[in-house]
């Protein structure tokens, strides 16, 4: 079931290198209280740049933390979500 995100709700947003010439995003979503990993989410999308890559997360990040509460927290088209 999807749980919703708090207000507060802190994102970090990591760009790897996996093979050259092949980026991903990465985005932890951390609790506003404590700090702890709420979710950790990965890009299956692979990117020929690392500004591509980035500019992707970036959109990720906002869809994230921009949706309606209501919606629960489902990870981007392009993503996938691992909770931890």
């Amino acid at each position: 079931m999807p749980q919703r995100l708090r207000p507060g709700t802190r994102a970090t947003l990591q760009v790897r290198q996996l093979m050259p010439g092949e980026f991903a995003w990465i985005i932890t979503l951390l609790e506003p209280e404590t700090g702890n990993v709420r979710s950790t989410n990965y890009s299956e999308r692979r990117y020929a740049s690392q500004d591509e890559a980035s500019a992707a997360g970036k959109a990720a990040v906002v869809e994230f933390l921009g949706r309606d509460a209501s919606d629960g927290m489902e990870a981007p088209r392009d993503g996938k979500t691992g909770r931890g």
